[in-house]
């Protein structure tokens, strides 16, 4: 099939699952809690994410140039424990160039994408997950209960409206990472072909946060192998774009087969977290 070679490093994407979350370290957590389904981190777990966001910040500084301009989206799964990683994430990225006084740009972006939310299977969950999380977690962005060094993108619009029927099996979970990353990296393109500065230094920094089967499912679809053996806490995912297919997007969900091809530089990285 024929490929569209894009420009090198145009867009880049990070995946990050979650960090540590309550009820995995906490057997009684589920049973006090007003909502189960939706466990925060743990105190390591808001470190780990800040590390995450430290290495980040290193693997920005050795990819942007002096001239380029780096425009930062975080797109994050509406379950408190990704939102909570997306908010540290940006913690670290911060603190990491106020230490090595750099000139990457700091402004990050977030927005809530239910197409990166949990897969919606009966092992974890007993019931279906009410949508009202989407709007909830919009609500709590926007008035800075969390993420509050971030900006709330009002111009993006969400791939996917609400969460995923319950219950879902692996591969409409499959299909649904496959065409989040697609439909998303469309919207990036699109985005530097109308600004005309595909070929005058801007940069596009997608920073995806999910979950264990989504990290796995995004390495499916930029790589065309398994998923990660293994995939930690606050692991790391770096994928720079390469071409796409001539083809249209296939509508979404519909498909396993990714419409782009991508370089993997790291692979569910986590030696940044020898101690957590």
């Amino acid at each position: 099939m024929e490929k569209i070679l894009l420009p090198v490093g145009c867009v880049t994407c990070y995946f990050v699952r979650h960090g540590e979350r309550i009820d995995h370290i906490d057997d009684t957590w589920a049973q006090r809690a007003q909502t189960p389904y939706d466990p925060p981190l743990t105190n390591d777990g808001h470190m780990q994410a800040q590390r995450t966001g430290a290495l980040i910040h290193t693997l920005e500084q050795n990819a942007a140039s002096s001239t380029q301009r780096t425009e930062y989206l975080v797109l994050t799964s509406p379950f408190l424990r990704c939102v909570q990683t997306s908010e540290e994430l940006c913690r670290g990225f911060h603190r990491q160039h106020t230490q090595m006084h750099s000139s990457l740009n700091t402004e990050w972006q977030v927005a809530v994408e239910p197409g990166l939310c949990e897969v919606m299977s009966e092992n974890y969950f007993a019931e279906p997950v009410p949508d009202s999380l989407i709007d909830q977690r919009i609500s709590d962005i926007a008035s800075k209960k969390v993420c509050g060094n971030m900006a709330y993108d009002t111009t993006y619009t969400q791939v996917k409206q609400e969460l995923p029927t319950y219950p879902e099996n692996f591969q409409d979970m499959m299909a649904r990472f496959v065409g989040t990353l697609d439909y998303t990296t469309s919207k990036q393109i699109d985005e530097l072909l109308a600004q005309a500065d595909v070929e005058t230094g801007v940069r596009k920094v997608v920073v995806m946060v999910t979950h264990g089967a989504g990290v796995g499912s995004l390495l499916w679809a930029t790589t065309r192998q398994p998923g990660a053996h293994t995939v930690p806490y606050c692991c790391l995912t770096q994928a720079q774009i390469v071409a796409r297919t001539s083809q249209p997007l296939s509508m979404f969900g519909t498909t396993r087969i990714p419409a782009y091809q991508w370089t993997v530089n790291y692979r569910a990285y986590s030696e940044h977290l020898p101690n957590l």
